[in-house]
């Protein structure tokens, strides 16, 4: 799973001493392959309303979280080399 908040959101949560991690998620996405051994869907979640403010940047990177999931699983990159690589990153700036 790969999350993105709002830069506002980031600069809130790490001003006031969070790590980041627990800033609202507003898009997430996802890879499955339903035990088939390889990704046979892609899911894209978010948790923003129709008349929220920033759910067109929300949805307007939704690409880039995909290349970035993609990037995780090719690499074969652990958790904690995901998280280096690719935690607080501006998204479209990562891969």
């Amino acid at each position: 799973m790969v999350g993105a908040t709002d830069n506002l959101r980031w600069k809130w949560d790490t001003k006031l001493g969070m790590s980041g991690a627990d800033a609202k998620s507003s898009v997430w996405v996802t890879l499955t392959d339903h035990g088939k051994g390889f990704v046979d869907s892609e899911d894209a979640h978010f948790f923003c309303s129709p008349d929220d403010p920033i759910r067109s940047l929300v949805m307007s990177n939704v690409l880039s979280l995909f290349e970035i999931a993609w990037a995780i699983k090719n690499e074969k990159l652990t958790i904690d080399r995901a998280r280096e690589k690719f935690f607080g990153k501006i998204i479209g700036r990562s891969v």
